[in-house]
């Protein structure tokens, strides 16, 4: 299936499910500002959604997609502007609602605030902590419901605003050249020069 327009309430109602991918390319919004996205398989972006109307709980009777979003969208490393594979395994529960007038109502809903629908769910706070990370994300669902548009905006979110490595290729080679200097500059433990103290006494 491509990840066009789909019937988002009866796509819920039915409790259907698809899957597919896109070329990172075509995602302009997500790419503005990136390097070149690699052909083949490496820029891909792969996606599945699911529909169900929620039976239990607060939002029963609501219309629910659940969509994962994979990809590894070629961003650039802020501290050593490197280019390097951004990792997104994403999953979002979206709860589709009639009109934009729902969306601020405020019971149920669940922004991007460093979790995901789904995601956390383990850890979610029990003592009242505040944040709750099972909570779905709002949107406007119609009989026209831009798929794409939605799998782009879950990898925007997902990829940092400012990209960096864990560890820079760059930092590693130079640790490995600085190793051989570090016991000329390494102080003393102030517990030994304490010790050597009292043995004086």
């Amino acid at each position: 299936m491509n990840a066009k327009r789909i019937d988002a309430f009866a796509f819920a109602r039915l409790g259907k499910e698809a899957q597919g991918s896109v070329p990172l390319a075509r995602l302009t919004r997500l790419v503005d500002g990136l390097p070149e996205q690699p052909a083949g398989e490496a820029g891909l972006a792969h996606w599945s959604v699911r529909g169900e109307v929620s039976k239990s709980g607060l939002l029963a009777g609501q219309p629910l997609l659940h969509l994962h979003v994979r990809a590894n969208p070629l961003v650039v490393c802020q501290r050593c502007n490197a280019p390097f594979a951004y990792p997104v395994d994403s999953e979002v529960v979206l709860q589709l609602v009639k009109s934009e007038d729902e969306l601020d109502d405020g019971s149920g809903s669940g922004e991007h605030s460093g979790g995901y629908a789904g995601e956390d769910e383990d850890d979610e706070d029990e003592e009242g902590k505040g944040f709750v990370s099972n909570l779905p994300e709002r949107v406007v669902g119609s009989h026209h419901f831009d798929l794409l548009a939605q799998i782009e905006d879950e990898l925007i979110l997902s990829v940092p605003y400012v990209p960096k490595h864990d560890v820079c290729p760059g930092a590693q080679a130079n640790a490995g050249e600085a190793a051989p200097e570090e016991p000329a500059v390494k102080r003393p433990s102030p517990f030994a020069v304490l010790e050597q103290l009292k043995h004086k006494d």
